[in-house]
């Protein structure tokens, strides 16, 4: 199987998720602070508990995240949003490396599903130019673009994307041979 690491998250990307994780926790001794019915409060807490958990679960899978491939399937594994394409499915031939400030057509305009904090955009979102696509950027200069047949794109920033491309292309060449 073959495997390209996506890269990790910056420094503001981990601070906004910090803050996030900050502010839920300070709502949630607020709450149990102030004078309301034990109900309320264990309501709370039974919300805000798992809320932060999967924060911290997020922050957690973003630092493994990786797109897994091998002749008959493509795997892009990312916090809460995993999925796997067939490989008939995914144009590897039309995969390439776009910068999101130099092509901001490609650029997430709205959230569909999904994570949007500074320096991470994560899940399913509608493009610039209208697009549909997954993301998992975190570095908006070098993301790996992979077309789809269902007309979704995905878009996932990884550490050397010249390296990850000359290696979808070679994998892509390598199963062309063996049909």
């Amino acid at each position: 199987m073959n495997s390209i690491e996506l890269a990790p998250l910056g420094s503001g990307a981990i601070y906004s998720v910090i803050a996030l994780l900050l502010g839920l926790l300070a709502l949630t001794v607020f709450i149990f602070i102030k004078p309301l019915p034990s109900n309320a409060k264990y309501l709370t807490l039974g919300v805000m508990l798992p809320l932060m958990g999967l924060f911290v679960f997020t922050l957690y899978q973003s630092f493994s995240s990786a797109i897994l491939w091998d002749d008959t399937q493509l795997q892009v594994n990312i916090p809460l949003y995993s999925n796997s394409f067939d490989m008939s499915n995914v144009d590897v031939t039309q995969a390439r490396i776009i910068n999101l400030i130099n092509e901001p057509e490609y650029a997430a305009k709205w959230r569909t599903n999904g994570l949007g904090l500074p320096g991470y955009s994560l899940g399913w979102f509608s493009l610039n130019n209208k697009a549909k696509a997954l993301l998992s950027i975190t570095d908006p200069t070098q993301v790996l673009m992979l077309p789809t047949a269902e007309k979704t794109l995905i878009l996932v920033s990884v550490i050397d994307a010249e390296q990850a491309l000359a290696q979808l292309h070679a994998s892509a060449q390598a199963i062309g041979s063996k049909r």
